[in-house]
């Protein structure tokens, strides 16, 4: 009796790679329809908005100017308009937003620091280390407690220091090298600076003590010399008619 002869299995056929292609294709078409449906369903509409890091400004207010679309869909909605929206909060330094799901939008803010306020003839403007006017806009509320202790600054013309959302950069290098130290070294005081074209810079402290510095060059060197001159002045400031760091190299305390 003959042997069987064994069948040979026929290979398989394998597909084109452009039929592979469309495979693929129809799979991550599948896939990505699946995701948008799911991503739309009614449970994901922004029911709630969150504020943290506040403690200058309102939470609601932030909330109603940053504009977030309430009942919009949480992962479909654009948030471009309220981030243009708390770009134009001055006295907010930055911010985060974050989607959290189901329904909740969380917005981290960090807020900038008040450190001086500057008294012109019709209105203030609260300013932070890098000149920002943080009481800009007039539908936000400060909450500064300690408003009264920050120095305050007059002698200074509107026009010359406030221009946008930011007093001048010259004045805001004169704020950081004069008035911070002043206030690091001698608490809350009332500074009057005159600028004189900052070529006569001068300041008044507590409407008693002159200090003249001249032109806005070695700002902090002469700070310097003016600390080292007050120990010298200690309680005999109503009897000093003026200090004179101009010179830095030659200080003059010229008394009444």
């Amino acid at each position: 009796m003959p042997a069987r002869t064994k069948r040979k299995a026929r290979p398989r056929k394998k597909l084109s790679l452009r039929a592979r292609f469309f495979l693929s294709l129809f799979f991550l078409v599948l896939i990505g329809a699946g995701v948008y449906l799911l991503l739309a369903l009614p449970i994901w509409k922004i029911q709630e908005v969150a504020v943290t890091g506040t403690s200058l400004l309102s939470g609601q207010e932030i909330k109603d100017l940053s504009g977030i679309p309430l009942e919009e869909n949480l992962f479909l909605t654009s948030f471009a308009r309220t981030r243009d929206n708390l770009r134009k909060i001055t006295a907010i330094k930055e911010f985060h937003i974050f989607r959290i799901p189901p329904a909740t939008v969380l917005i981290r803010v960090t807020e900038r620091k008040p450190i001086a306020v500057i008294v012109f003839k019709d209105r203030s403007a609260i300013i932070d280390a890098d000149g920002y006017i943080l009481n800009r806009n007039p539908n936000l509320t400060l909450n500064i407690p300690d408003l009264t202790n920050l120095p305050a600054i007059s002698g200074l013309d509107s026009a010359e220091a406030a221009s946008g959302e930011r007093i001048d950069p010259q004045v805001s290098r004169l704020v950081a090298e004069i008035i911070v130290e002043l206030s690091h070294l001698l608490g809350s005081s009332q500074i009057q600076l005159e600028t004189g074209g900052f070529s006569r810079i001068n300041f008044l402290l507590n409407d008693i003590l002159r200090v003249k510095l001249g032109r806005d060059e070695e700002i902090p060197r002469k700070m310097d010399v003016f600390k080292r001159l007050l120990p010298v002045i200690a309680g005999k400031w109503d009897k000093v008619e003026y200090v004179d760091v101009r010179y830095p190299d030659d200080p003059v305390i010229k008394y009444k």
